[in-house]
């Protein structure tokens, strides 16, 4: 039987994570092909940039939550993907864009939290204080990927005693049919699925 979420979206209590929706991840450059496909041909981007006019229309918080390096690459993570991708990025000519996508740019009054280290939204972005100071209950995470960033953000959210809610038509992974088994086996026992039109639904009716 359907769960109804909606006693968790109130929106005063809801923030939307947008994680990694950048233009060196998932642009027309991306470093990482295979996922910046699932996201077009999931139409991922349309359903984001879909959940977030609802969500600032309704009142909800919009946090974009950004791996950004510092010059030489000092603090970040070391692990084998970051790894290849520098070696790949070196061989390449040019600044990396790390700017987030344009169909779902930030707009006036959404918080921007960058990390230079670390794989989740929350390890050592300040983006707990910041959630906690504007009185946050579930946060609602959106973006790329399930392979990694989204299922540990998940798993630190619910350790710091949020709600989350993650539309399942919000999200993606390379490849798509791992995301499925990532939603099916492993996001589904830490946070509701729904999708953008389900919570924004929700936010439209009268309180």
């Amino acid at each position: 039987m359907p769960i109804d979420l909606s006693p968790y979206l109130t929106p005063a209590d809801c923030a939307v994570l947008v994680f990694e929706c950048q233009e060196n991840v998932i642009g027309a450059e991306s470093s990482i092909p295979g996922l910046a496909a699932a996201v077009r041909d999931g139409g991922v981007l349309a359903n984001i940039a879909a959940l977030l006019e609802a969500a600032r229309g309704a009142g909800a918080r919009v946090f974009y939550c950004t791996a950004e390096s510092r010059p030489g690459d000092l603090g970040r993570a070391r692990t084998p993907l970051l790894d290849r991708l520098q070696r790949d990025l070196g061989a390449s000519a040019g600044p990396v864009d790390s700017s987030v996508v344009k169909e779902i740019a930030p707009e006036a009054g959404d918080i921007h939290m960058p990390r230079s280290h670390g794989m989740s939204a929350f390890f050592d972005s300040g983006l707990d204080p910041c959630l906690r100071d504007l009185g946050t209950r579930t946060v609602i995470p959106v973006g790329v990927s399930l392979n990694i960033g989204l299922l540990g953000t998940t798993v630190e959210a619910v350790n710091r005693g949020y709600r989350v809610i993650m539309p399942a038509d919000c999200v993606a992974a390379d490849p798509p049919e791992y995301g499925e088994q990532v939603l099916r086996y492993s996001i589904r026992n830490l946070a509701y699925l729904s999708t953008a039109a389900e919570i924004s639904a929700a936010w439209q009716r009268p309180a």
